[in-house]
């Protein structure tokens, strides 16, 4: 998996060095409610909208499994008050069950 990651990271910060050079030329940006503009590079424009788009969609997809993390937090307290309950009765049978009993 970490070398996925280096495959696609490595071309794509290619991609955006080679980008970010080729398009230094200065943007009028005017925000509305606010009054006047303000200059900024074209690469830089396109880079923060892209990171800020990449952070609210890591944000909504985070928020979107919150229920899925609290029914995985509440299986494993589950399965932990469980293997408690079967090593508390093997301690108290002094025995242990052939691994085909288990099935």
């Amino acid at each position: 998996m970490r070398y996925l990651s280096w495959i696609l990271t490595l071309p794509l910060t290619a991609v955006a060095i080679s980008f970010a050079v080729s398009n230094m030329m200065p943007v009028q940006l005017g925000l509305w409610p606010f009054v006047g503009t303000v200059e900024v590079p074209a690469f830089a424009l396109v880079l923060v909208t892209l990171v800020v788009g990449f952070l609210a969609g890591g944000i909504t997809v985070w928020f979107g499994q919150h229920g899925h993390r609290k029914a995985g937090r509440q299986h494993q307290a589950r399965a932990d008050r469980l293997q408690k309950e079967l090593d508390a009765l093997r301690a108290t049978t002094g025995s242990v069950p052939p691994a085909a009993s288990l099935r």
